[in-house]
């Protein structure tokens, strides 16, 4: 029998950042921490794929530029092992329109740099969709 103030527990946001720039990655899971998420952070693309858990994440946030693996090939090495993730990049400018049409499904872009409430916005409609 339930207790009359239980509350089951919310769904779990479960997020990974990978960003090359501490700052920045340190940021984003500041942000969504403290708006409900759980967030795995990772500044190195490749021991992010070594330590990666498929059917685990519902969002990847991946910066398009860092050294060793690009977020690009991290992409498609996490869709060789898991198509659960939606996958949002980050960038600073970088020309995105020919990746958009190579990227076989949906993917999300966010520019930097961007305000707290607007990046949670955008990742809420992402994590909701």
């Amino acid at each position: 029998m339930l207790q009359k103030n239980y509350l089951p527990p919310k769904s779990e946001k479960r997020v990974l950042v990978v960003d090359d720039e501490f700052d920045i990655g340190l940021w984003l899971k500041t942000v969504l921490e403290g708006n409900d998420f759980i967030v795995d952070y990772y500044c190195n693309p490749l021991i992010a794929l070594k330590e990666y858990k498929s059917n685990f994440y519902e969002l990847l946030i991946l910066d398009i530029k860092m050294p060793l693996m690009d977020g690009f090939q991290f992409y498609r090495e996490i869709r060789k092992r898991d198509g659960k993730p939606k996958i949002c990049f980050l960038t600073a400018g970088e020309e995105t329109e020919d990746i958009k049409t190579e990227l076989s499904d949906a993917v999300y872009f966010i520019r930097k740099p961007i305000k707290n409430e607007e990046l949670l916005q955008i990742i809420n409609v992402i994590v909701n969709k």
